[in-house]
């Protein structure tokens, strides 16, 4: 896994890329358990997000919103089309678009990741995939449909806490779970249309650009 100093440096980055009123509500979630992208990996997503400046961002897995509210802080005259499945979360995260002042750029969807991306037709610059993990490999050909040549998927839990890589063994509970990341990273490594690098990053993340 990614070293403790390399480690530190990056969430240090993270850190100062984020408003501290951002920062609070992502701890407050993290203290309560609701999945969050680790400061590492959204410090990747936010460098990504900037090199390809994009303008049209679909998110699959809204959850608090955070993540999205980052994005739009970072792209200030970019749009978020972002899917989340619960209704109660999705309630959560249009609060805290709101808060931050970016819910004008916000389209919010209410619906299972795959059946709703199936029914989008804009084309997009900028995926970032981070909901059911065990639909990442179904979800794969519609996101490719959706994305723009030179776009960029960026995939979060590649890794899934070091079980697919093997530097851990999952307990059973997560035995198909890890089968089902490992065969989606085969799909992108192996995938014609894109050119993938796969990062020791937070819980792992790939980078895949359309060509």
């Amino acid at each position: 896994m990614i070293n403790e100093y390399t480690k530190a440096l990056t969430e240090k980055s993270a850190e100062g890329s984020l408003p501290s009123e951002l920062q609070r509500l992502r701890k407050y979630y993290k203290d309560l358990g609701i999945p969050t992208i680790l400061d590492e990996s959204l410090s990747e997503l936010l460098l990504m997000l900037k090199i390809k400046n994009a303008k049209n961002i679909l998110e699959l897995g809204t959850s608090t919103g955070c993540s999205g509210t980052a994005m739009l802080l970072a792209q200030k005259d970019a749009h978020l089309t972002t899917i989340e499945k619960f209704d109660k979360v999705q309630i959560e995260a249009l609060k805290n678009f709101e808060l931050f002042g970016v819910s004008d750029r916000v389209t919010s969807l209410l619906g299972d990741s795959y059946e709703t991306a199936l029914t989008l037709t804009g084309e997009y610059d900028f995926i970032f995939l981070d909901c059911n993990k065990a639909s990442y490999s179904r979800l794969l050909p519609v996101l490719k449909n959706l994305l723009k040549k030179g776009g960029v998927l960026f995939t979060d839990n590649v890794l899934f806490r070091g079980y697919v890589s093997g530097e851990a063994t999952p307990p059973k509970i997560y035995n198909a779970l890890t089968r089902k990341i490992r065969d989606y990273d085969e799909l992108l490594a192996s995938d014609k249309d894109l050119i993938t690098c796969f990062f020791d990053v937070g819980d792992g993340i790939a980078v895949s650009y359309k060509k």
